[in-house]
């Protein structure tokens, strides 16, 4: 009797500490090993990177029905963009073409919208023109980037009328801000905006990929000592 009792006795307490403890060892080396806020990190720089060649493609439609630009409507007159103005534009600009229009005597490159949501009634020329849907207007790269220059897109083109337009954002995975696998560049402002290649010029790579600067984009434009955009195409 005392035998088949032995037999139906369960774990010890320092079996089941054992096993508790080897689960929480296996647990930890993979969450070590999938390191979630980095893949959640990727995920979000696939996601934006989808939306920029969406915007980029939306230009390119834009420029082939009407042969003009979005942010070329805009500014004084006799003095607005032309075909072959260098531009750089954060997305919540309204030369960008997606938050609000505004009067057409502005500068397209820092006049910004005065709402950007998808209750808008004024959205900018790219969703008007039926290039990209209403609710684009309302994921983060529009409606928190005045809060958070980071979430924004930037639109940047080269000068001359064949100039190449890139559409440029921050990313946040470490393994998207590491400059030896990554092509990361400088934007610089100005009169003549320009893009620079890390590493090159004045435009010195990140010094590790926690930098504070990822979260200054805006701030980086200015003094153009940190390369943080990844651009498509």
């Amino acid at each position: 009797m005392k035998q088949n009792l032995k037999k139906m006795s369960g774990f010890t307490l320092v079996e089941l500490l054992i096993v508790i403890a080897l689960i929480a060892i296996l647990s930890v080396a993979v969450l070590a090993t999938i390191n979630p806020i980095e893949q959640a990190n990727k995920a979000k720089d696939s996601t934006v990177q989808n939306d920029a060649a969406e915007v980029m493609n939306a230009y390119e439609r834009f420029y082939a029905n009407s042969q003009s630009y979005p942010w070329m409507v805009y500014g004084p007159a006799g003095n607005k963009p032309s075909v072959e103005t260098a531009m750089l534009l954060r997305s919540d600009t309204i030369g960008f073409g997606i938050c609000d229009a505004s009067a057409t005597l502005t500068d397209p490159a820092t006049t910004t919208s005065a709402a950007c949501s998808t209750t808008s009634t004024t959205p900018g020329l790219l969703i008007t023109k039926d290039e990209l849907k209403p609710a684009f207007v309302g994921k983060d790269e529009f409606r928190t980037v005045a809060s958070l220059d980071e979430n924004g897109l930037w639109m940047y083109k080269d000068s001359g009328s064949g100039g190449s337009i890139y559409v440029c954002y921050v990313p946040k995975a470490k393994s998207n801000r590491d400059t030896a696998t990554n092509q990361l560049w400088c934007l610089l402002g100005g009169a003549t905006p320009t893009r620079i290649a890390a590493g090159t010029g004045d435009c010195a790579a990140p010094t590790s990929t926690g930098d504070d600067a990822w979260g200054e984009p805006t701030t980086a434009i200015t003094s153009g000592e940190v390369a943080i955009f990844k651009c498509v195409p």
